[in-house]
C-alpha cells in the first residue's frame, strides 16, 4: 500500500510537471515553422544585501476603563514582538529599527477619539522589554529616557547572522488619564499610528 502511494505520488508529480512545461512550452508548426527559445540565468552579486523585519499590523488596547480613582496606577498592556524575519546583510553590517508617533509632533504617542472635531487624546508609553503590573515601575519608557533622532527612538539592531531573533515590545497606557471625564463624552473608538523604520548600518 505504501508503494502504491509513492508511485502514485510520483505519476501525479510528473503529471503536473508535464502539465507546467506544456503551458510555458513555444511550438513549431506547419504554419509557424521557426520560433525561439529565450535562453536565462542569474548571477547575485555577492555585495548586494537585503533584509526583511516583521512588524505588528496593528496593536489592539481593547476596552479601557475609567478607575474611581488615582491613588494607584491602572495600567492596561500590549505586548508584541520585532523580528528579523530575514537578514542577508554583510558581517559587519546590522539594521536598525526605529519608532515614532505617526502624527505628534512632541515625540509622545497618542491614541485619539476617530471621527470627532475635537478628540479625546491619550498618551501610552512604550518599553523595549515585556512589562506588566508588577514590573512596569522596574522600567522606563523609551519615551521619556531616550534621545529620538529625525526618524524617532531606536528600538533595537538586528546585527549579521541573527536571523529570526526578536526584539519584545510593550505599549502601556495608564487609564487613569480617564478619571474626572465625562464617558460621554470620551466615548467611542480610538487610534493611532506608530510609525517604525528600518535603516542598514556599518559596525
Amino acid at each position: 500500500m505504501k508503494t502504491k502511494k509513492i508511485i502514485s505520488a510520483l505519476i501525479a508529480g510528473i503529471l503536473a510537471a508535464t502539465a507546467a512545461v506544456s503551458v510555458s512550452a513555444a511550438t513549431l508548426s506547419d504554419v509557424t515553422p521557426d520560433n525561439s527559445t529565450e535562453v536565462k540565468a542569474n548571477i547575485v552579486d555577492p555585495g548586494s544585501v537585503s533584509y526583511v523585519i516583521t512588524i505588528p499590523e496593528t496593536a489592539d488596547f481593547g476596552t479601557l476603563t475609567q478607575p474611581e480613582s488615582t491613588d494607584t496606577d491602572h495600567y492596561t498592556f500590549y505586548d508584541f514582538q520585532v523580528e528579523a524575519t530575514e537578514l542577508n546583510i554583510k558581517s559587519n553590517q546590522g539594521v536598525s529599527v526605529y519608532m515614532k508617533d505617526g502624527s505628534a509632533d512632541d515625540n509622545q504617542f497618542y491614541i485619539s477619539q476617530k471621527v470627532e472635531s475635537d478628540p479625546f487624546t491619550i498618551a501610552y508609553d512604550v518599553y523595549d522589554t515585556t512589562v506588566n503590573e508588577e514590573t512596569v515601575g522596574s522600567f522606563e519608557p523609551i519615551n521619556t529616557t531616550a534621545t529620538p533622532g529625525t526618524s524617532g527612538y531606536h528600538l533595537c539592531t538586528f546585527l549579521a547572522g541573527s536571523t529570526g531573533s526578536t526584539q519584545d515590545v510593550t505599549l502601556a497606557l495608564n487609564q487613569n488619564a480617564l478619571y474626572g471625564q465625562t464617558l460621554s463624552d470620551i466615548a467611542g473608538d480610538y487610534s493611532g499610528t506608530i510609525a517604525f523604520h528600518s535603516a542598514l548600518i556599518e559596525r
